[in-house]
């Protein structure tokens, strides 16, 4: 039988636990704001990085102090294995990079924030992110409407107006705006972002992350049939049939328009250039890992030996001409364990809305780094939603059943004490 002061123990750590998710929100829109203020105030100096330290790794001041977890833990031995091999053929690599310097503070920004996330991971459950995420959404959707009305030049690419960021950058934060939108379970509150930053990547051009938008809210969809129920099924029927209606009756204009945003007849972007010339980038790019398949090149320093681009435009490549085979081998590891781990949570369907989430999160990344410049990035809200999504604790079918079984025990019990108790709410909560 649960004793006062037990509850009085619980009370305050269910609390405390609750403010995970709000963190989160904070420190994605903080990774958010730091990028833009360091584009536009930083580059002259050292106040980037300054700004980009301080927004990453603040969240760790707040699991020290914080009655939450400071230690990760619940990781299996083969992911812990992943990341210090990642983190050492990073570190290896700076001794042959181009730039040291330059590698060394990269490896360790990365690590760091690396272990930030296991940090989160190791405090939210299925609520909190949805706490943190429809939070993330509402708070970022201000910042990017903020930002291109800001940066809104007529005649050019939403993104380039300014000179703060490029059309690139700024819809691959968009995306994850875009995505998170689909946290919020009221529509009237929803459809306007999605909406609103559908605008916003359609503006900036960005032919990559308007795909990987579309890959993340068709996944996130496609996992949450399992929970829907009728009403839901009638709304997706007539809305397929309905945009199926508009799209074959005002087929030329869609063909025209998608032709011309995807640029597939332009003679710089489209088929014919070879995607702007990506195709002999990724040739020479793969054969800068042939000249140096065991350490790489160095850690974000491809782009100091590349010759014949200013970067690999494509993520996988870049990080295995970067840090070689095995600390590539490594992270391709944690990627499909992770994603494994949350599709196998989200068939839980107390779990599906949140994981379906990051799962489209996840996949609409996925797409998105065979033309970006990097993988594993820590700069952008996007890119750390990624590392949220594959660096989850280990999960097994026997955690699964023991979870479920710990679910049907504490329902039981809490309805036999409930006549001790005047106030349930906490029991009924984490039931």
């Amino acid at each position: 039988m649960t004793s006062m002061t037990d509850r009085e123990d619980l009370l305050p750590q269910e609390e405390a636990r609750t403010w995970v998710g709000l963190v989160l929100s904070l420190w994605l829109a903080g990774v958010f704001v730091g990028s833009l203020f360091g584009n536009v105030e930083g580059r002259k100096n050292h106040t980037y990085e300054a700004i980009m330290l301080a927004s990453l790794l603040w969240p760790s001041g707040y699991f020290l102090f914080s009655r939450n977890r400071f230690v990760p833990e619940g990781f299996g031995s083969a992911t812990i294995i992943a990341i210090a091999l990642f983190g050492l053929f990073c570190g290896l690599s700076s001794f042959v990079s181009h730039a040291p310097l330059e590698s060394v503070q990269y490896t360790v920004l990365t690590i760091l924030t690396m272990l930030v996330v296991l940090q989160f991971n190791t405090n939210l459950d299925a609520a909190q992110y949805e706490t943190g995420m429809k939070c993330y959404a509402v708070l970022g959707s201000l910042l990017v409407i903020g930002f291109a009305l800001y940066d809104y030049i007529p005649g050019i690419r939403l993104g380039g107006g300014r000179g703060t960021l490029n059309p690139a950058s700024f819809a691959l934060m968009t995306v994850s705006v875009f995505v998170t939108a689909m946290m919020i379970r009221r529509a009237i509150v929803r459809i306007p972002i999605l909406v609103a930053m559908g605008a916003v990547i359609y503006m900036t051009g960005a032919r990559a992350s308007a795909v990987a938008a579309l890959i993340g809210l068709g996944v996130t969809l496609f996992v949450r049939r399992r929970i829907a129920g009728t009403d839901g099924y009638i709304v997706l029927f007539f809305c397929t049939i309905l945009g199926g209606s508009l799209a074959a009756y005002y087929g030329d204009v869609v063909l025209r328009g998608a032709s011309d945003f995807f640029a597939i007849q332009d003679s710089h972007r489209g088929l014919e250039s070879g995607g702007s010339g990506r195709l002999d980038t990724w040739k020479a790019t793969w054969n800068l890992f042939l000249t140096h398949p065991l350490l790489g090149v160095g850690f974000r320093a491809h782009e100091a030996v590349l010759k014949v681009n200013t970067s690999a435009h494509n993520g996988y490549l870049a990080l295995l001409a970067e840090i070689g085979a095995i600390g590539f081998a490594a992270v391709t590891f944690l990627t499909f364990s992770g994603l494994r781990s949350i599709w196998r949570r989200s068939e839980d369907p107390s779990q599906t809305f949140s994981y379906s989430v990051l799962l489209g999160l996840a996949c609409g990344y996925f797409g998105l780094a065979m033309f970006e410049r990097y993988f594993i990035n820590s700069g952008n809200p996007t890119s750390l939603l990624f590392m949220l999504s594959i660096l989850g604790p280990a999960f097994s079918d026997d955690a699964m059943e023991s979870e479920q079984l710990m679910s049907d025990d504490h329902d039981s019990g809490a309805e036999a004490q409930a006549s001790e108790f005047a106030d349930d709410d906490v029991f009924e909560a984490r039931a």
